[in-house]
């Protein structure tokens, strides 16, 4: 574990969010879906979903929850922009710069990252070490997703899930700053690339081979329950590790985000870590599963209700498509 980057202080100088206009309830999506209200609330324990509209993108999401992260700590400008995203505005091009621009930002480094829903642990740990090493001194973290627009509508197993969303924060480095990382990991495994994935649109299968191609190869496959024994297994044991690396126990840790996922992952987190529920902040009911999102919208309810203060330990961790893992232990 690097020594520059736990010796490194730095801070959350502001924090922004940004939902769909049109929330997606269980009542409605029972009727679209054929189901029972209560077989989704078991199943994955949402109440409700944002689903954007055409003109909500994942651009405007975006730049809409960065300028509110702004307003909190306008100047000076950001010297990096970093998106991530598995779902950009559009193909072969990286969003993050098309938000410099609507923010009528500088030319500023620029460039999105894909690590699906370990997007923001990811998107933290690269904004700190360009901090840590002074190739940045504020940087502008971006997370935002519409899986929405790439779910099948009659795939009820993905559409009880998913939800649109964004948040952003801005990290900086000055004399006073407290915040610090304990320990961090992350990690991947290809084997299991397809467990989440669009089969068509990419260099595998590119937009030139599917003329005629069904709405499968267009939309989002799931292998559900692979997904749920990798999140489970990988998670506990990612949690266990950052403990065990910043030499602390469960009671030590003050407040934990994970991946808001499905009700039913994050419940087995917690009963296999040994961290009491009231620790653990959570927002999947009313947003749904926002992918990159998840983790800073979580944040960002958590930081609105003033629950953090200085010296609290918060454990982060995200995991999902790829696959792959990140996580830290800071003290605020």
């Amino acid at each position: 574990m690097s020594e520059a980057l736990t010796n490194f202080r730095f801070r959350i100088a502001g924090v922004g969010t940004a939902l769909p206009s049109v929330a997606l309830t269980n009542e409605t999506l029972a009727g679209e879906l054929g189901v029972e209200e209560g077989w989704i609330m078991a199943r994955c324990g949402i109440e409700q979903r944002y689903q954007s509209n055409l003109e909500e993108t994942t651009l405007s999401l975006a730049v809409a929850a960065s300028r509110k992260a702004l307003e909190f700590s306008p100047l000076p400008n950001p010297d990096l922009l970093l998106c991530s995203t598995f779902t950009p505005q559009y193909m072969l091009c990286p969003t993050a710069p098309a938000i410099a621009r609507e923010l009528d930002l500088p030319p500023i480094g620029a460039f999105d990252i894909n690590a699906a829903c370990s997007g923001a642990a990811i998107g933290f740990l690269t904004s700190l070490n360009f901090l840590a090493t002074g190739f940045a001194r504020r940087v502008l973290l971006v997370c935002s997703d519409t899986p929405t627009k790439y779910l099948k509508q009659t795939d009820r197993n993905t559409r009880i899930l998913m939800g649109d969303g964004a948040a952003a924060m801005v990290l900086e480095t000055t004399s006073d700053c407290q915040s610090h990382i304990l320990s961090w990991l992350w990690g991947s495994d290809g084997s299991g690339n397809q467990m989440f994935h669009v089969p068509g649109g990419g260099s595998a299968l590119p937009p030139a081979s599917l003329n005629g191609a069904d709405n499968d190869e267009l939309t989002v496959s799931m292998d559900g329950r692979s997904l749920f024994r990798f999140a489970v297994e990988k998670g506990s044991e990612a949690i266990a590790s950052l403990i065990e690396q910043a030499k602390l126990t469960v009671g030590d840790v003050d407040f934990v985000i994970v991946h808001q996922a499905n009700q039913r992952i994050i419940q087995a987190l917690i009963d296999r870590s040994g961290i009491g529920q009231d620790r653990w902040i959570s927002n999947i009911g009313g947003v749904g599963n926002t992918v990159a999102a998840s983790i800073p919208l979580a944040l960002a309810q958590g930081m609105d209700q003033g629950v953090f203060h200085q010296g609290h330990r918060v454990l982060v961790l995200g995991f999902g498509a790829g696959l792959t893992w990140a996580g830290f232990l800071m003290q605020w």
